[in-house]
């Protein structure tokens, strides 16, 4: 009797140390807490080479990614154009083509083009520099408003004039659909004087239609320069007015 009275004192308090023990395990597991809060802050303290160079390659992977993924702010585009036109000089009219060509680059909203033309048949080429803001679109090659100054240098090959213009200007393009769009440009030089000519200024306007095939643009517009002269209180009148056919690459 009494060896089983020592049993079943010896059953119940393993019971209870079980019980104790489980009960200690669960509230370790629900409040760590209780014993691992200064443990935990001084291993996310803790420096340890092997974390430094893993979390150094996952930065460079995230700059390369960036990098690659990032658009340019940088464009350029290069076109060439060919026209055909009727050049009105009070009572004459003759016909005639030439070709041109243009460079733009563009950071962002600012940009710079260049733009010559040699022109054979009327004996005279011009030479174009002008600064662009983009006030409206975010890239070349889409719906845009931009606005421009420049300066135009009309030289004749035989050397009888030279035209230095100062100009304002805008251009508008609008897609319609995906790769269809339209395109306006106007112009309006400052009057300026030299010997031949008189005082001259210079209205130019053109607008067309456009589709891109990925980076190529084919481009047709109609235009319309409309030069007044005025020398000795006698005034001369020359429009030109046509088509020209552009390629643009975009890049």
């Amino acid at each position: 009797m009494k060896n089983n009275f020592i049993l079943f004192n010896l059953v119940c308090l393993m019971f209870f140390m079980s019980s104790n023990s489980n009960a200690d395990s669960m509230t370790t597991q629900n409040r760590p807490w209780l014993l691992s809060k200064g443990a935990a802050e001084r291993e996310s303290k803790r420096f340890n080479l092997y974390d430094y160079i893993d979390n150094k390659n996952r930065n460079q992977m995230m700059d390369m990614w960036l990098s690659i993924n990032t658009p340019s702010p940088f464009e350029f585009s290069l076109s060439v154009s060919y026209s055909q036109y009727d050049k009105n000089q009070n009572t004459t009219k003759s016909s005639y083509q030439t070709y041109e060509s243009q460079f733009s680059a563009y950071a962002k909203f600012v940009g710079l083009s260049v733009e010559h033309i040699n022109n054979f048949r009327e004996n005279y080429s011009d030479n174009t520099g002008i600064f662009n803001l983009r006030l409206f679109g975010q890239t070349l090659q889409g719906s845009q408003l931009i606005l421009h100054y420049g300066l135009k240098t009309r030289t004749s090959h035989s050397d009888l004039y030279r035209l230095n213009q100062q100009f304002i200007a805008g251009t508008i393009e609008l897609y319609l659909m995906k790769y269809f769009g339209i395109h306006g440009h106007t112009r309006k030089y400052s009057t300026t004087s030299e010997p031949y000519y008189g005082d001259t200024n210079t209205i130019e306007n053109s607008f067309g239609v456009f589709i891109d095939y990925s980076a190529l643009r084919i481009m047709g517009r109609y235009f319309l320069e409309k030069q007044n002269s005025n020398l000795n209180n006698t005034s001369q009148n020359i429009d030109r007015d046509g088509t020209k056919i552009s390629l643009t690459l975009f890049f």
